[in-house]
């Protein structure tokens, strides 16, 4: 079996080119996003800056959002604002695979605090 993977002497990632934003409902299609958004990726990692409830409640407000755009571009193509079903079926896309991401990561912390319960004292 082989040994630990050393990734020390990888280059340093860098940040994907992020789109230019419209204002239409459903237009964030194509900025660079990372589980809702992508803050700091141009900075590196220097410690803990906030706390993990304040990341969360970002997050959970991000996965908002993006379900707050879907819906404005579905109501947008019913009511005939907009004609682009693209870009509505891809705001659909994405607030699913948030909302799917965030009941996974719910799922595995519920899972780890019944673990948890579950050791012996």
């Amino acid at each position: 079996m082989p040994g630990p993977i050393n990734i020390t002497g990888l280059p340093p990632m860098k940040a994907p080119a992020s789109a230019a934003l419209e204002e239409r409902p459903g237009a964030r299609i194509g900025t660079a996003t990372y589980g809702g958004a992508m803050r700091g990726v141009d900075r590196a990692p220097s410690g803990v800056s906030q706390s993990f409830s304040t990341f969360l409640e970002a997050q959970l407000r991000d996965v908002n959002t993006l379900h707050k755009e879907a819906d404005a571009a579905v109501a947008a193509m019913a009511t005939g604002r907009s004609h682009n079903l693209h870009e509505m079926m891809i705001a659909l896309d994405r607030a699913d695979v948030s909302l799917r991401l965030t009941t996974k990561v719910r799922n595995k912390a519920v899972e780890a605090y019944q673990e948890i319960m579950r050791m012996p004292i």
